[in-house]
């Protein structure tokens, strides 16, 4: 679901991660069986989860591809990466293998995987045509690609009221949300479409696909919102005691609308692109 830079601040989002994997895993759990699905794999097949974030996505396809099959779970920060392999042990799966790499350039040969996916990571990547050419690349004929990106902003009011809290207490941090690397960068289907058509793939396909995201309290949704957020939760991690206060107090009443009871369930809407070699 991510690539971040290595490093300390690599790391400590991989430990963010690591501690809301649960959560993390259960709100998206849509958008990771419907890659699975998409992609389809057989028992004994070879696969590769690019920007893996936790692991747990592929870990689906690894029970699905057998003792007989693999699992190649990678991710840019060696954080995720050891996060991914402490997952795998958790839930006993033998058939994982774990590596550090830019999906940008993939350490494998020509034609050597049946199939490649990525969830919420192709987005963050800075040259996604970079992406979709090494997966294209690596994907024995017939191999398959699925991957998923978030949508457009407004369907994706987890994030978006999140981050228009904390803007309203405190400037932006650098970047553009909707560009290259950025969280929305992908929402538009015929920037995917051209993307997948571009790299070679045939039979593309775009997709919505739609979810919710559950938090028991608004804690529990600010708790996970301030630690997994990127840079923005970094930024809000380095902002004095009386600003996070006050960004708290504006987002409650941002999400108010979203409440059930004591729940949050807010939206989210992605973008799933399956294609073939």
């Amino acid at each position: 679901m991510s690539s971040f830079d290595s490093g300390e601040t690599g790391d400590r989002v991989a430990q963010a991660w690591e501690r809301h994997r649960r959560s993390i895993f259960e709100n998206t759990r849509a958008a990771s069986y419907w890659l699975v699905d998409a992609l389809a794999p057989r028992p004994g097949q070879t696969v590769l989860e690019l920007t893996a974030g936790p692991g747990e996505t592929g870990f689906v396809v690894a029970e699905r591809v057998g003792p007989d099959g693999r699992l190649l779970s990678s991710d840019v920060s060696p954080g995720m990466v050891d996060a991914a392999r402490r997952g795998a042990e958790a839930q006993g799966l033998a058939n994982v293998e774990f590596r550090v790499m830019d999906a940008q350039q993939l350490d494998l040969p020509d034609a050597s995987v049946d199939g490649v996916l990525s969830r919420f990571g192709v987005m963050l990547v800075p040259e996604p045509e970079l992406v979709l050419t090494e997966a294209k690349r690596v994907l024995r004929p017939g191999g398959r690609l699925a991957y998923a990106v978030w949508g457009p902003p407004e369907g994706n009011p987890w994030l978006t009221l999140f981050v228009g809290a904390v803007l309203q207490r405190v400037p932006p941090p650098p970047g553009d949300p909707f560009g290259p690397g950025g969280p929305f960068s992908l929402g538009d289907p015929d920037r995917n479409r051209d993307l997948a058509t571009g790299a070679g793939f045939t039979d593309v396909r775009v997709e919505d696909v739609h979810g919710a995201m559950a938090f028991a309290s608004f804690d529990d949704y600010w708790d996970l919102q301030s630690s997994v957020s990127g840079p923005i939760a970094l930024l809000v991690s380095s902002l004095p005691a009386e600003d996070v206060v006050a960004i708290r107090s504006i987002l409650e009443g941002m999400v108010a609308s979203f409440r059930d009871g004591d729940r949050l369930v807010v939206p989210w809407h992605a973008v799933g692109v399956p294609a073939g070699v």
